[in-house]
Protein backbone atom coordinates (compact mmCIF):
# COMPACT_ATOMS: atom_id res chain seq x y z
CA UNK A 1 0.00 0.00 0.00
CA UNK A 2 1.38 3.72 -0.91
CA UNK A 3 2.05 6.06 1.57
CA UNK A 4 -0.47 9.15 1.84
CA UNK A 5 2.62 11.41 1.27
CA UNK A 6 3.29 9.62 -2.46
CA UNK A 7 -0.59 9.66 -3.52
CA UNK A 8 -0.58 13.18 -2.81
CA UNK A 9 1.89 13.93 -5.80
CA UNK A 10 -0.78 12.11 -8.33
CA UNK A 11 -2.67 13.73 -10.76
CA UNK A 12 -6.97 14.04 -10.37
CA UNK A 13 -6.51 12.15 -13.42
CA UNK A 14 -3.46 9.79 -13.10
CA UNK A 15 -3.99 6.49 -12.13
CA UNK A 16 -1.17 3.87 -10.32
CA UNK A 17 -0.65 0.83 -13.09
CA UNK A 18 2.30 -0.68 -11.12
CA UNK A 19 3.62 0.12 -7.91
CA UNK A 20 6.72 -1.21 -5.73
CA UNK A 21 9.97 -1.16 -3.27
CA UNK A 22 13.04 -2.40 -3.97
CA UNK A 23 14.57 -4.87 -1.50
CA UNK A 24 16.96 -2.94 0.91
CA UNK A 25 19.57 -5.30 0.37
CA UNK A 26 19.91 -4.89 -3.18
CA UNK A 27 20.60 -1.53 -2.31
CA UNK A 28 23.19 -2.51 0.62
CA UNK A 29 25.19 -4.99 -1.40
CA UNK A 30 26.00 -1.83 -3.86
CA UNK A 31 27.85 0.02 -0.72
CA UNK A 32 29.87 -2.92 0.40
CA UNK A 33 33.19 -1.61 -1.24
CA UNK A 34 33.36 1.49 0.41
CA UNK A 35 33.48 -0.35 3.57
CA UNK A 36 37.02 -1.55 2.61
CA UNK A 37 37.72 2.47 2.36
CA UNK A 38 36.04 3.17 5.66
CA UNK A 39 38.39 0.82 7.12
CA UNK A 40 41.89 2.22 5.55
CA UNK A 41 40.76 5.76 6.54
CA UNK A 42 40.18 4.96 10.09
CA UNK A 43 42.58 3.02 10.52
CA UNK A 44 45.27 5.74 8.86
CA UNK A 45 43.38 8.56 10.95
CA UNK A 46 44.27 6.30 14.13
CA UNK A 47 47.59 5.80 13.53
CA UNK A 48 48.77 9.28 12.49
CA UNK A 49 46.66 10.40 16.03
CA UNK A 50 48.82 7.62 17.88
CA UNK A 51 51.97 7.87 15.86
CA UNK A 52 52.19 11.66 17.35
CA UNK A 53 51.72 10.81 20.95
CA UNK A 54 47.88 12.11 20.89
CA UNK A 55 47.72 15.62 22.23
CA UNK A 56 48.72 14.88 25.86
CA UNK A 57 52.05 14.53 27.38
CA UNK A 58 53.07 12.16 25.20
CA UNK A 59 52.63 14.72 22.37
CA UNK A 60 55.72 15.02 19.75
CA UNK A 61 54.75 18.17 19.14
CA UNK A 62 55.00 21.57 21.81
CA UNK A 63 52.77 24.25 21.85
CA UNK A 64 49.59 25.48 19.64
CA UNK A 65 51.47 22.38 17.44
CA UNK A 66 50.00 19.70 19.89
CA UNK A 67 46.54 19.91 18.47
CA UNK A 68 48.52 19.05 15.21
CA UNK A 69 47.27 15.10 16.15
CA UNK A 70 43.67 16.51 15.10
CA UNK A 71 44.08 16.59 11.96
CA UNK A 72 43.07 12.75 11.90
CA UNK A 73 39.68 13.01 13.10
CA UNK A 74 38.67 14.15 9.62
CA UNK A 75 40.07 11.16 8.42
CA UNK A 76 38.55 9.11 11.04
CA UNK A 77 35.16 10.79 10.43
CA UNK A 78 35.36 10.35 6.72
CA UNK A 79 35.76 6.44 7.53
CA UNK A 80 33.12 5.94 9.37
CA UNK A 81 30.88 7.70 6.90
CA UNK A 82 32.56 5.17 4.28
CA UNK A 83 31.79 2.26 6.55
CA UNK A 84 28.12 3.39 7.75
CA UNK A 85 27.49 4.20 3.50
CA UNK A 86 25.55 0.66 2.67
CA UNK A 87 23.44 1.37 6.05
CA UNK A 88 22.21 5.04 4.80
CA UNK A 89 21.77 2.74 0.87
CA UNK A 90 19.49 0.10 3.16
CA UNK A 91 17.64 3.03 4.75
CA UNK A 92 17.02 5.32 1.04
CA UNK A 93 15.55 1.80 -0.20
CA UNK A 94 12.96 1.78 2.77
CA UNK A 95 11.90 5.05 1.57
CA UNK A 96 12.04 4.73 -2.12
CA UNK A 97 8.86 3.78 -4.56
CA UNK A 98 9.15 3.17 -8.12
CA UNK A 99 5.32 4.18 -9.40
CA UNK A 100 3.68 3.42 -13.34
CA UNK A 101 0.71 5.85 -13.82
CA UNK A 102 -1.06 6.14 -16.84
CA UNK A 103 0.70 9.58 -17.34
CA UNK A 104 4.19 8.93 -16.33
CA UNK A 105 6.97 6.42 -15.10
CA UNK A 106 8.84 7.34 -11.73
CA UNK A 107 10.88 7.39 -8.78
CA UNK A 108 10.02 8.99 -5.25
CA UNK A 109 11.94 9.34 -2.60
CA UNK A 110 10.13 10.06 0.48
CA UNK A 111 12.63 11.52 3.16
CA UNK A 112 11.31 12.49 6.90
CA UNK A 113 11.08 17.01 6.72
CA UNK A 114 12.40 16.89 3.30
CA UNK A 115 9.87 17.57 0.21
CA UNK A 116 9.84 14.16 -2.12
CA UNK A 117 12.88 13.78 -4.39
CA UNK A 118 10.67 12.66 -7.84
CA UNK A 119 12.33 11.43 -10.86
CA UNK A 120 10.47 11.04 -13.90
CA UNK A 121 11.68 8.92 -16.90
CA UNK A 122 11.12 10.70 -20.31
CA UNK A 123 9.22 8.71 -23.42
CA UNK A 124 13.95 8.29 -24.45
CA UNK A 125 14.10 6.29 -21.47
CA UNK A 126 11.04 3.99 -21.89
CA UNK A 127 11.49 2.98 -25.60
CA UNK A 128 14.39 -0.37 -24.69
CA UNK A 129 12.92 -1.12 -21.68
CA UNK A 130 15.83 -4.37 -20.21
CA UNK A 131 15.07 -6.38 -17.27
CA UNK A 132 18.13 -8.17 -15.33
CA UNK A 133 18.21 -10.96 -13.15
CA UNK A 134 20.06 -10.76 -9.87
CA UNK A 135 22.12 -13.42 -8.31
CA UNK A 136 19.57 -13.62 -5.37
CA UNK A 137 16.57 -14.53 -7.34
CA UNK A 138 15.74 -10.40 -7.86
CA UNK A 139 15.42 -8.04 -10.92
CA UNK A 140 16.24 -5.38 -12.11
CA UNK A 141 14.87 -2.65 -14.30
CA UNK A 142 17.11 -0.71 -16.67
CA UNK A 143 15.28 2.35 -17.94
CA UNK A 144 18.35 5.02 -18.90
CA UNK A 145 20.05 4.70 -22.16
CA UNK A 146 22.96 5.20 -20.67
CA UNK A 147 22.77 1.77 -18.39
CA UNK A 148 22.83 0.01 -21.34
CA UNK A 149 25.61 1.81 -23.69
CA UNK A 150 27.70 1.10 -20.86
CA UNK A 151 27.32 -3.16 -20.07
CA UNK A 152 30.46 -3.57 -18.52
CA UNK A 153 29.75 -0.81 -15.62
CA UNK A 154 27.47 -1.37 -13.13
CA UNK A 155 24.14 1.19 -13.47
CA UNK A 156 23.21 4.08 -10.60
CA UNK A 157 20.32 3.28 -8.84
CA UNK A 158 18.99 6.87 -10.28
CA UNK A 159 18.81 4.92 -13.71
CA UNK A 160 16.11 2.10 -13.15
CA UNK A 161 14.26 -0.05 -10.90
CA UNK A 162 16.22 -2.00 -8.60
CA UNK A 163 15.81 -5.10 -6.48
CA UNK A 164 12.79 -6.16 -7.35
CA UNK A 165 10.92 -8.97 -6.84
CA UNK A 166 8.66 -8.72 -9.91
CA UNK A 167 10.91 -6.85 -12.82
CA UNK A 168 9.07 -8.50 -15.54
CA UNK A 169 5.99 -7.36 -14.38
CA UNK A 170 6.80 -3.74 -13.74
CA UNK A 171 8.55 -3.64 -17.13
CA UNK A 172 5.24 -4.93 -19.04
CA UNK A 173 3.37 -1.82 -17.28
CA UNK A 174 6.28 0.35 -18.44
CA UNK A 175 6.09 -1.21 -22.33
CA UNK A 176 2.39 -0.21 -22.10
CA UNK A 177 3.06 3.00 -20.42
CA UNK A 178 3.16 3.98 -24.22
CA UNK A 179 -0.15 2.70 -25.08
CA UNK A 180 -2.69 3.99 -22.68
CA UNK A 181 -5.26 6.56 -23.96
CA UNK A 182 -3.54 10.40 -24.16
CA UNK A 183 -4.56 12.03 -21.06
CA UNK A 184 -4.33 15.70 -20.07
CA UNK A 185 -1.11 16.63 -19.40
CA UNK A 186 0.28 17.57 -16.08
Amino acid sequence: MMPPELTALLGPEEKVVWEGQPRPHAFMLRGLPNIAYGITWSVLGACWFDGSGGIGNYSAFQGWWRLTPLFSLPFILAGISFFLYPIRLGVRARHTWYVVTTLRVFTVELADKQPPKIQVFGPANLEAVQVLPRFDGLQDVLLAPGARANPHLKPRLEQGFFGLRDGEEAAVAIRAFGTFPPQAAT
